[in-house]
């Protein structure tokens, strides 16, 4: 396969769900045995601090404990960490230590909670560490769900998803609205 060909090949991920003990803590020994299992499939890569993965069970702590194991057992797989902050501040520190961590990309969410979207991707685009992913998830826990407004329309999510630094986009749930 030539460069040009790999440029074109779709990488196929999955959100990594995130194990927990039974006293509600994060079970790292358990995510290295589910990683040994996942390296024998053909997934390309992981992608950590999703909502699928719990996201918002974890805290900073723990959401860089996950990159941080991932990363050490992951063999040639790739690493794409998420951020889901409105803050211009908050998601650089976060793509920041996920890049000390090992991650290879960050996967951002289009943020839902403010009007200010261009302005949080002019802003964060050109300063991020890693090449970046973008999601839309319109609303969170409400996978298929109807009358869920978007958060943007498909042309400015193609208008995003042309800014420097993105170097693709994650489909989410609505394929129909997406392409």
């Amino acid at each position: 396969m030539n460069d040009q060909q790999a440029r074109r090949t779709p990488l196929i991920v999955a959100p990594t769900p995130t194990p927990f003990a039974d006293d509600g803590s994060l079970d790292l020994g358990a995510m290295e045995r589910n990683i040994a299992r996942w390296l024998k499939t053909t997934l390309s890569g992981f992608v950590l601090n999703t909502e699928n993965g719990e996201e918002s069970f974890l805290s900073d702590t723990e959401r860089g404990d996950l990159i941080r194991i991932v990363s050490e057992h992951r063999g040639d797989r790739l690493l794409i960490a998420g951020v889901d902050h409105p803050s211009t501040r908050e998601t650089l520190r976060r793509a920041e230590e996920y890049a000390s961590l090992g991650a290879d990309m960050i996967r951002l969410r289009i943020p839902r909670l403010t009007p200010r979207r261009d302005e949080y991707f002019a802003e964060v685009l050109p300063r991020m560490p890693l090449p970046v992913m973008l999601i839309h998830q319109m609303a969170p826990g409400m996978f298929l769900s109807h009358g869920t407004a978007p958060a943007a329309t498909p042309e400015k999510i193609g208008e995003w998803t042309s800014m420097p630094n993105v170097a693709g986009y994650i489909a989410s749930a609505d394929i129909r609205f997406e392409t």
